[in-house]
């Protein structure tokens, strides 16, 4: 991913292949079609969203649509790691190798945006807009443009070989900077995504760098570009974390988990990881507590 500037100063572009990133969250989720064409296009944007950040902090992004496929849920931060999962990742037919996928139909017409921004220090950020198309991008766009008032325009693309997988997944934002009048510029670009201007720019082998200048129709001219960070489909669970969550229910509720003799099993909606807490993890945790709670 990177992060650059026009060389005029006007516009601000941010601009990534994830390709690995949607194709690792596919595989975690077993999605095929449009639900991996949903969940590319959701992370793509999530990432993007972050590097909007000061730094060092954490974007939720939310998109619920009356569709069969439910909505996405994508967690991003700006060094560039991902995580998310399709609500119902229905097994959906969707159009492969040289063929754009429209996604109205798997999202729905109806629903929302949410965005959710972790400023740490306890200090959050939320906002929200009416889902606008269903394609994810154009809806987190139009985010952008209503709840967060900045000139933009995004496009996030997945194109599916003929066996339904991903072949290359990436995204592009422009945006106007403060005190420049490139309004018109913007619209350009959105007409350029809106046409399929992205989709061509994938066809081929193509860097970060190539998608930006393709899209803002300047291949070979100045772009300043002010960093390339890596990106990467990475989930904040572990098994410490579940084993912290499962001592948060307390000595008698433990107690009542271990008198059923099964395991406890957790999993991760985000990475669609299993954890297994034993009979005799169960215990432990439920002792720990116990001694706890009676020395306090």
């Amino acid at each position: 991913m990177i992060r650059a500037v026009t060389a005029d100063g006007a516009l601000r572009v941010i601009a990534c292949v994830t390709t690995a990133t949607a194709r690792e969250g596919s595989r975690r989720h077993g999605c095929v079609g449009a639900a991996s064409v949903a969940l590319g296009r959701g992370l793509t944007a999530g990432l993007m969203l972050a590097t909007l950040t000061k730094g060092g902090e954490k974007v939720q992004l939310q998109i619920l649509g009356d569709g069969p496929l439910g909505g996405v849920t994508v967690s991003a931060t700006d060094a560039g790691d991902a995580r998310g999962y399709v609500h119902k990742a229905t097994v959906f037919a969707a159009a492969g190798g040289e063929q754009r996928v429209r996604l109205a139909d798997a999202m729905g017409r109806a629903g929302a945006v949410n965005v959710l921004r972790d400023l740490g220090m306890k200090e959050q950020y939320t906002g929200q807009c009416p889902l606008v198309t269903g394609e994810i991008d154009e809806d987190v766009e139009a985010y952008l443009r209503v709840s967060e008032q900045i000139t933009s325009a995004m496009g996030c693309e997945v194109v599916l070989s003929d066996a339904f997988e991903i072949r290359v997944s990436a995204g592009v934002l422009v945006q106007t900077l403060p005190g420049r009048d490139a309004e018109a510029r913007v619209r350009e670009v959105q007409h350029r995504l809106r046409t399929g201007a992205l989709f061509e720019a994938l066809r081929g082998e193509a860097t970060a760098e190539d998608v930006a200048r393709e899209l803002l129709g300047m291949p070979g001219a100045e772009l300043d570009v002010l960093d390339l960070r890596p990106v990467r489909f990475k989930c904040t669970c572990s098994q410490e974390r579940v084993t912290a969550m499962l001592g948060l229910l307390g000595p008698d509720e433990l107690a009542e988990m271990i008198s059923e003799g099964k395991d406890a099993e957790v999993f991760c909606n985000f990475c669609n990881e299993r954890y297994v807490a034993s009979q005799e993890r169960l215990r432990r945790i439920r002792d720990e507590l116990t001694r706890s709670h009676g020395q306090a």
